[in-house]
């Protein structure tokens, strides 16, 4: 950790001394923005009761600071968006400020809040320090996108790729037996993460990289028990990434992958058989290693895209920035793209297979994978869009099934022009039918259908700046093994006037919804939004939006004629550099 403060500190003092060293004064601008928004809800019910639970916090207040300061070839964006409100109560508190409901954060817990993004980074030519809150993605199999709270840096000089990062990326929850429902609580996890690669853009890319994530054993008091899932966790990974344009239209590309991942570091240390990688992670009992594969190889022109891609994660194999991936798989698919009739028609497709549980015969199960997508402009105001997939699934042995799941849709789109206004009419038709079988007790039948249809009208106003659209929208469920039908109708209307010499825009939404079930009324649904957005000058600008959302039950629901009304105010002021 030493050593990393040390060259994080040279690096930045590179930077400070290559400012300085320039022989003309830089041109110093300020771009990019900042404001404050506040969200208010309330909720009320008639009669009072606990049939609808409130889905916002009652008061929101944001702050969104994004100035990059810029003194010629040297750059300083920031990007300071937060709260100082505390919204995730289950987290350990040691007191400070933003108390909502008797709970506050202190300041490392208000820096670390999923909420609230804080992060600068510095920037000359090739040279880059990374501070705060960074979501970094260096390859698919290695770091993933989450998102880190540390430092770091990222070097591009030449050809030459070097990218290194410390964080944190979960903070530490409390276990709670006697909250409801139960708190199981989480570990504060840090990570780092390093990459050494070489790239000429265009031609190759060649990539090294290592990623490590190690739970922080005493984050938490009390600590989830040794019976429950949550554990306290470690894995390192490394990957190998090359892209390269084989000839002119041709391209390859691939990801090797090997992780170390411990399940439980309470686990005694491993003698035989020992998996590690010494001194960055030391193997126990709960240790497992595996390795990963993606690659794809094809030709991509403008006109015609022909390719075949394959993808193989490991049974043991696991990520510290995908922890939900899905492991024990293979991929294989063929995807094409190409144009037709004089380019007018544009059509993409892929079909493959996917096996799931590849390391075990007995539950090892297979899915179709198969999509196309087709777009037709038959003239300047008629064009169509289709679309269709296909996800299958079947499984062997003692517990087999099978489903399948198919998904059409027609988009199709026409406009016309007449006096004073430009007509648009679009429309949507999708169709969706899922089916399962299960050929073990009880040996139940699932056939689940949908059908949604939708239709707009956008009238523009050559002569005129006020906006509005319509929409009308039908959908339909029918789930024949529960005798279950369900269906909606929605109506909704969007408009837009300009006042005050167009520096204010009137803007309102009305929406009404109709719910069925089995051809009776399950209730009434009105939204209804009015607000405006006023440019108080050229750079700032303030917004402000009320919304009431009105449901009432039908008389079947109980309490009889039951309703509730949702109340959500929105303002916000926003002022733009320049």
């Amino acid at each position: 950790m030493r050593y990393n403060a040390i060259l994080l500190l040279c690096i930045s003092l590179m930077l400070g001394f290559k400012a300085l060293a320039q022989p003309k004064k830089p041109a110093f601008s300020v771009t990019g923005n900042t404001g404050i928004s506040y969200e208010g809800y309330g909720l009320s019910m008639n009669p009072a009761g606990n049939y609808y639970a409130a889905r916002r916090p009652w008061n929101l207040l944001r702050f969104n600071i994004s100035p990059t300061f810029n003194f010629g070839k040297l750059s300083l964006p920031f990007s300071l968006n937060f709260t100082p409100m505390q919204t995730n109560f289950t987290t350990p508190s040691t007191g400070g400020f933003g108390s909502i409901g008797g709970s506050s954060q202190n300041v490392w817990q208000f820096l670390t809040n999923p909420l609230n993004n804080i992060g600068v980074s510095p920037t000359y030519q090739w040279a880059k320090l990374q501070l705060g809150t960074q979501y970094l993605n260096y390859s698919e199999l290695s770091t993933g996108d989450i998102g880190l709270f540390g430092y770091g840096f990222e070097l591009n000089p030449g050809k030459f790729r070097v990218k290194f990062f410390n964080g944190v990326s979960q903070r530490p929850i409390n276990y709670d037996a006697f909250a409801n429902p139960q708190i199981i609580g989480a570990y504060q996890r840090n990570n780092w993460m390093f990459q050494l690669g070489m790239e000429e853009e265009g031609k190759y890319s060649l990539q090294l990289n290592f990623a490590k994530g190690k739970d922080k054993i005493n984050s938490v008091n009390p600590a989830p028990p040794s019976s429950s899932t949550v554990l306290p966790q470690e894995g390192i990974v490394a990957s190998i990434v090359m892209k390269t344009t084989i000839a002119k239209d041709y391209y390859f590309n691939t990801e090797i992958a090997h992780s170390i991942y411990t399940v439980d570091q309470m686990a005694a240390i491993s003698v035989l058989g020992a998996k590690d990688l010494q001194p960055f992670i030391t193997g126990r009992t709960s240790t497992k290693s595996d390795n990963a594969l993606k690659a794809s190889i094809g030709r991509k022109t403008s006109k015609l895209d022909l390719g075949f891609s394959t993808k193989y994660i490991g049974a043991g194999f696991q990520t510290a920035g995908y922890p939900f991936m899905q492991p024990d798989r293979f991929d294989y698919t063929i995807n094409t793209r190409f144009n037709a009739w004089k380019g007018k028609m544009n059509i993409t497709a892929s079909f493959g297979q996917r096996i799931n549980n590849v390391s075990n015969n007995t539950i090892k199960t297979k899915q179709l994978i198969a999509n196309t997508n087709v777009f037709v402009q038959f003239s300047e105001q008629f064009s169509l869009n289709a679309n269709y997939n296909n996800m299958g699934f079947e499984a062997y042995g003692s517990f087999a099934l099978r489903n399948v799941s198919n998904d059409l849709s027609f988009s199709p789109s026409y406009n016309w022009k007449s006096t004073n206004v430009l007509h648009l009419l679009t429309g949507n038709y999708s169709f969706s039918k899922y089916k399962e079988q299960l050929f073990y007790a009880p040996f139940t039948l699932t056939d689940n259908i949908s059908n949604t249809a939708l239709i707009t009208y956008i009238p523009s106003f050559l002569q005129k700046k006020y906006t509005t659209d319509f929409t009308l929208m039908y959908f339909n469920n029918n789930i024949a093994s529960l005798n279950m039908r369900n269906s909606m109708l929605s109506a909704t209307s969007n408009f837009g006037i300009p006042l005050a010499k167009n520096k204010i825009n009137a803007i309102g939404q009305l929406m009404y919804t109709y719910q069925m079930l089995n051809g009776v009324s399950q209730g009434n649904n009105i939204i209804a939004t009015a607000g405006c957005d006023w440019n108080i000058s050229k750079q700032l600008k303030w917004n402000l939006s009320m919304t009431g959302n009105l449901f009432k039950y039908s008389n079947a629901f109980i309490p009889p004629n039951a309703n509730y009304l949702e109340s959500t105010l929105r303002t916000s002021i926003v002022y733009s550099f320049k």
